[in-house]
């Protein structure tokens, strides 16, 4: 079970126009998240690794790793990306034996698992005892300027709940993980601020996201003239200040 529309992932569509936006705009300080990711898994030769929901391979591309991801859509694209081992799994049934992984590793997408409770046991079982486990995931403020763009727009007290948000974030995630782990440690990404001129990328991203809120705004508006004044207002934004400027809050859970 997951927290997205089927549609959602059945390709790395959707999660490819998302990536867009953040590699055409500039972050403020540099700093790069999947280096971040893996320094703090302290991977080493060797090391026994899976990517847990890898998605189109973003890490794959960097470190040899087993990648298991529900979607056969992303496979295919991680296919292009990564020279190892590609599985289809749920998170929730890791269909490995115990203990197989020195390193295991879960970005942006527990928050997309049903059980995620299930899925921290799952992922501390094939761990061998002294492996590690890094979670990524969102702070509850990650994107606050785009998040308060939106629902202005919506208007009608319309709140833009996202799994990241809610589901498992920084701020509720540890609890979660507690299930598996016996310690986890929350480590905070730099404060970053994502300085966006490409206004059609920020369209894109809103546009992209659409199948999850359609319904919910449905009362009021569609969620393509939502897109569509959101660019309006980003472009005015970049016009007079040179760039919409969102901020960010992220980070990692270290398990062991």
């Amino acid at each position: 079970m997951v927290s997205h529309p089927p549609s959602q992932y059945a390709t790395d569509s959707n999660l490819r126009t998302r990536q867009r936006l953040w590699v055409t705009s500039r972050r403020e300080p540099a700093f790069s998240l999947y280096p971040w990711v893996l320094e703090l898994a302290d991977v080493r030769a060797g090391d026994r690794v899976l990517e847990v929901g890898c998605g189109n391979g973003e890490y794959l591309a960097l470190v040899e790793a087993v990648g298991m991801d529900l979607s056969l859509g992303m496979l295919t694209a991680a296919r292009e990306r990564t020279g190892g081992p590609l599985v289809c799994g749920n998170a929730e049934r890791l269909p490995f034996a115990d203990e197989s992984f020195d390193v295991v590793l879960a970005p942006h997408m527990l928050y997309h698992v049903a059980y995620r409770t299930a899925a921290a046991r799952e992922m501390r079982r094939v761990l061998e005892p002294e492996g590690t486990c890094v979670a990524v995931t969102n702070g509850e403020s990650n994107h606050r300027e785009m998040v308060d763009l939106v629902e202005d727009v919506v208007g009608h007290g319309w709140r833009w709940q996202r799994p990241s948000d809610s589901e498992f974030s920084l701020e509720n995630g540890a609890a979660q993980l507690q299930a598996g782990f016996a310690r986890v440690e929350r480590v905070d990404c730099p404060a970053v601020v994502v300085s966006v001129t490409d206004v059609d990328a920020v369209a894109a991203y809103l546009r992209s996201v659409g199948d999850h809120y359609q319904s919910q705004v449905a009362a009021w508006t569609t969620w393509d003239d939502v897109v569509t004044e959101c660019r309006r207002r980003a472009a005015g934004i970049i016009s007079t200040e040179g760039a919409f400027r969102i901020s960010t809050s992220v980070g990692a859970f270290v398990c062991r």
